[in-house]
């Protein structure tokens, strides 16, 4: 698809406005055909876009400067700023002023934000928030990538709900990740099909029964990054644990090279050895190169980037965002739903 139009939450993010107009020229070095709408402070914008030398050609900004901060409770905060730059962006992409939006800001702003202006695609109850972890290549054929949904768009699941989210984890790993085959996998404490509660035991057997998805059964905790699937079900509550949980560990596993490195200059050498070994390990886990999670559900796409994204993974994301415009994500999604998930509810 020619001339994709990102529609962008300028002031979304630790560090926005600045990382949003320099990923948005690392993105657009790479993609000269993207347009742009920069939604923010023009007064903040402006000089940003002319010191970055961005062709004005490829954006347009729509003011505003009306902000949600990250530690803002989010109705509250929608409630009483109106032309917030994330409600704002969200009704943009509402009237068809863009193809797709991605905010670094405010989480639970922006889908609350998208929940009030963007309508859900019909037999898809609940949005999901998505993640893209890296993983083991169990096969030579696998990805090395792990998508985990939901991490903090729907608290509690109902088993449909769950069931909509194995048919859109699915169809985003084929189209935006480019793995045909996608195994899906729902997270629960034992690999049995009995494990669990009982909405867990009747999706698992729900699963089992849906055609269009490759299945492969209970996954526990330990199996997420070994690869076993590459896509993981689980409701908002236990996902978003699990993603905070690997972040944590993955910052202290850091740490404790860095005190270890510090610590002993027989260490040093050692790590010296090792740093080639380390330094591909450190970019298979650098969020930034995975760029934006898809907010799957809606009849618009939308992508949500990490609060602390710096230019890097703000390019990134526009480059993905672009990519699932361009193979109809929101299209394929619907369609599966309504063939696979709404007869089932029926």
């Amino acid at each position: 698809m020619a001339n994709c139009t990102i529609i962008l939450d300028a002031m979304g993010g630790d560090h926005a406005p600045d990382v949003i107009v320099y990923g948005a020229r690392q993105a657009l070095a790479r993609r000269r055909d993207l347009k742009l709408i920069f939604v923010g402070d023009s007064n903040r914008l402006k000089p940003l876009l002319e010191k970055a030398e961005l062709s004005p050609a490829n954006y347009k900004i729509v003011h505003t400067d009306q902000v949600v901060s990250m530690d803002e409770v989010p109705r509250a905060a929608l409630q009483y700023k109106p032309r917030a730059s994330v409600l704002l962006a969200a009704e943009l992409l509402a009237r068809d002023q863009g193809d797709v939006m991605l905010s670094a800001g405010n989480t639970g702003a922006t889908i609350l934000a998208c929940s009030q202006k963007i309508e859900r695609l019909p037999g898809v109850e609940r949005s999901a928030l998505a993640a893209v972890l890296p993983s083991m290549r169990q096969r030579p054929q696998d990805p090395g990538k792990t998508m985990m949904l939901d991490v903090g768009a729907t608290l509690h699941c109902t088993s449909n709900q769950l069931v909509s989210f194995a048919i859109m984890g699915t169809h985003y790993f084929r189209e935006v990740l480019g793995f045909t085959q996608p195994r899906v996998g729902l997270l629960n404490i034992g690999e049995e099909d009995t494990k669990g509660h009982q909405i867990l035991v009747e999706t698992n057997a729900r699963l089992r029964r849906l055609g269009g998805i490759q299945f492969v059964g209970n996954v526990e905790g330990k199996d997420i990054m070994r690869g076993l699937a590459e896509v993981v079900v689980t409701e908002g509550y236990v996902g978003n644990i699990v993603l905070k949980s690997m972040e944590g560990l993955a910052e202290n596993a850091i740490e404790m090279i860095r005190k270890i490195w510090q610590h002993s200059v027989f260490y040093k050498l050692g790590l010296l050895l090792l740093s080639p070994a380390i330094k591909r390990i450190k970019r298979r886990v650098d969020y930034t190169e995975y760029g934006g999670a898809p907010i799957l559900g809606f009849k618009k796409l939308i992508f949500k980037a990490h609060g602390r994204s710096n230019e890097k993974a703000i390019g990134n994301a526009i480059l993905v965002s672009a990519s699932a415009v361009e193979h109809d994500l929101v299209g394929k999604i619907s369609q599966a739903v309504e063939e696979s998930l709404l007869p089932l509810t029926k």
